[in-house]
């Protein structure tokens, strides 16, 4: 008799996948744990997905695509800033996932990243490459917000000055974006073997 196949139950795989992430973490992914969740057995979920590096590339991949929905119908690398905290501190386990090492050992891919040295290109001129600073820095302080906000560190009754600093400051890197082009390296960022 042949095998049932199940279109869905990839999708219910990375759904499992993903409400167990945001439970514990990388530690809580375990493919007999996902199989059971997703309603399923191991031998499917392996035919679907060779090891747990799959699964959590496939789930990237599932956050760039929401990602990429969001920063899309921008006008502007402010708004596409303020879009992606806004996604971030809404789904805090998912951008964990994307800003973790995990992200470096499953895909070289960046899309989202790809996507806004391009629209930044387009916006200011000249070619992507050019803007790598100014979209480095940006995520910098992205992350930075993100961060302060999620550990708890900013109490509420900085929240809004939080919020203002963050759009001045976007507003700054993007008014000062010719300075980032010409930027070469500096000192203030080592590998922490200097001193």
């Amino acid at each position: 008799m042949p095998r049932h196949i199940d279109p869905d139950l990839e999708g219910r795989i990375l759904e499992a996948a993903r409400k167990l992430w945001r439970k514990g973490g990388e530690k809580s992914l375990s493919m007999r744990t996902i199989a059971k969740l997703a309603g399923t057995n191991t031998p499917a979920l392996y035919r679907r997905f060779r090891n747990r590096d799959d699964i959590l590339r496939a789930m990237v991949q599932s956050y760039q695509q929401e990602v990429a929905k969001q920063l899309r119908p921008c006008g502007s690398l402010q708004e596409m800033a303020k879009r992606y905290v806004n996604y971030a501190l809404r789904y805090p386990h998912e951008h964990q996932l994307m800003m973790s090492g995990l992200l470096a050992r499953t895909t070289k891919l960046r899309p989202n990243f790809e996507f806004a040295l391009s629209r930044t290109a387009e916006w200011l001129g000249g070619d992507g490459n050019e803007h790598r600073s100014l979209i480095l820095a940006i995520i910098a302080l992205i992350d930075g917000v993100v961060l302060l906000k999620h550990t708890g560190w900013v109490r509420e009754e900085d929240s809004s000055a939080l919020s203002a600093g963050f759009v001045k400051a976007l507003d700054v890197l993007v008014q000062n974006e010719l300075q980032f082009r010409t930027a070469g390296s500096t000192e203030l960022l080592t590998d922490g073997n200097r001193h």
